[in-house]
């Protein structure tokens, strides 16, 4: 049955960290793993070498099982494209290319999530933050996600922790900011704050523990517990009108 909702997910867990609530939906899910191309043997990238890895290439080989691991445990599987990681290249990801690779996987129709690259601005988020927004010009039915943790380097906006907006609230203002940059009018972006289960929350803290290789650095850059329910227990995703 083909998928009515694919994820773009830049890395091997963006889909897992940010998605869950529609990885554990009812509904058919694509996963397409954007930057998923194996770099030359003796290649070492920054973040490898940060997890401590000797060897990109058998570092990415480990991530793609580790990543079909997390997938299965909610039903699902991905689709994974040659592009490499920023830490493998030397200059920016043409989001034209990325267009071009979606277009032999895209399912009519399908609501297309894609990282809304918060926070720090990654490249490789931004990069396909931009294919998508280009298919969205297009005509595609597309929504955008907070991509955790990024998105969070600076704790979770106001409005989504309690739905106020009256106190100053630099995260919700670093938000707004950021989102500007997408050029969709603000007018036309419809959020929604998704507070997982209990049960939803132990499947997906089951899944994130499944990519061993990357758990030391992600709680690192998380700055708390993996097992807060507040860090990893809310998603929010933007659908585009």
């Amino acid at each position: 049955m083909d998928p009515d909702t694919i994820i773009l997910s830049p890395h091997f867990d963006d889909a897992v960290l940010s998605c869950w609530h529609l990885l554990a939906s009812a509904g058919e899910v694509l996963v397409v793993n954007v930057f998923a191309g194996e770099p030359p043997a003796g290649t070492l990238g920054w973040w490898d070498e940060l997890a401590g890895a000797t060897d990109s290439a058998v570092a990415v080989r480990t991530r793609v099982e580790e990543d079909r691991q997390a997938l299965v445990l909610a039903g699902r599987a991905a689709v994974n494209l040659p592009f490499l990681d920023s830490q493998y290249r030397q200059s920016d990801q043409a989001s034209g290319e990325i267009v071009q690779a979606l277009r032999g996987v895209l399912i009519k129709d399908a609501r297309i999530y894609a990282p809304a690259s918060l926070g720090d601005h990654h490249p490789d988020h931004t990069a396909v933050r931009a294919a998508a927004l280009a298919l969205h010009a297009e005509g595609a039915n597309v929504a955008l996600y907070a991509d955790l943790p990024h998105a969070t380097l600076f704790g979770w906006p106001r409005w989504v922790l309690d739905g106020s907006s009256s106190e100053a609230d630099p995260a919700g203002e670093g938000w707004a900011t950021q989102l500007q940059d997408t050029g969709v009018p603000v007018e036309r972006m419809v959020a929604a704050t998704h507070r997982l289960s209990a049960e939803q929350h132990a499947g997906k803290l089951e899944a994130v523990l499944t990519y061993a290789s990357q758990i030391a650095t992600l709680q690192e850059v998380f700055g708390s517990s993996l097992d807060d329910p507040q860090l990893l227990g809310l998603e929010v995703d933007w659908r585009l009108r």
